[in-house]
């Protein structure tokens, strides 16, 4: 999935962080970053050039630095393609990226996760971070995945939880791909998987509904992932 062009670090909040191209979408900028939540403070945002935005005022220490890992990683892209901007605003809980950019991000208790791309290149990027969580998903499949997904996803080599969690992380990437079309809420059950190719770790999402008058129902979606030694990574272009 990922093509890495460059390692570094920002120590002690910063453990790793590495950047370079998607794979299977070379004009799909990304970067990860492994992050420590216990050394976090606020001055890491002045550290960081990142204004500490009024919707954080009162959040926990968790919630200030993921917001921040994530910046820091979109402020890193960003500086990389020479954009005018660094600064990823927010309204409403959604990011708001540079004029001329199109971007997602993503976040868990440890990593940090950033696509970026120049708007003509037409890409709608969603990019999605879970760490595992076997237990949960084989209680709540019924959710996200129907039985004809179900029976799919037990038809792989992946072993059946972590198959599950690449379906759910899937989806809320494609979620986050199409937002800035639908600017609406629409639920897993909008679209389901119809292929998966473990050799290319690549996978077919179709929509089941219409959202939009150019989203029609069985409008057809590809995306990547990958995995890290507790978490699963997805990614729509």
């Amino acid at each position: 999935m990922f093509s890495p062009t460059r390692t570094f670090d920002a120590p002690p909040f910063i453990r790793r962080a590495e950047s370079g191209y998607m794979r299977h979408q070379p004009a799909l900028a990304y970067c990860l970053v492994e992050y420590d939540r216990a050394h976090y403070s606020d001055e890491l945002f002045q550290r960081f050039s990142q204004p500490l935005p009024a919707v954080l005022a009162n959040a926990v220490a968790k919630r200030r630095a993921e917001y921040l890992a994530s910046r820091y990683c979109g402020q890193v892209l960003l500086e990389q393609a020479q954009a005018a901007s660094t600064v990823i605003g927010t309204d409403d809980r959604v990011p708001q990226w540079p004029a001329g950019w199109r971007g997602s991000i993503s976040h868990s208790d440890k990593y940090a996760l950033v696509v970026v791309a120049p708007e003509p290149t037409g890409l709608m990027p969603g990019i999605d971070i879970e760490q595992w969580q076997p237990e949960i998903m084989l209680e709540t499949a019924d959710m996200f995945a129907s039985p004809d997904e179900q029976k799919l996803l037990s038809a792989l080599t992946l072993p059946y939880p972590q198959a599950l969690l690449t379906l759910f992380s899937a989806k809320e990437s494609l979620y986050k791909s199409q937002w800035p079309e639908v600017r609406r809420y629409f639920d897993f059950q909008a679209a389901k998987v119809t292929h998966v190719d473990e050799a290319e770790q690549r996978f077919t999402l179709t929509l089941t509904e219409t959202l939009t008058p150019e989203l029609k129902c069985g409008t057809v979606f590809s995306g990547s992932y990958a995995f890290l030694s507790d978490a699963v990574i997805t990614c729509i272009g």
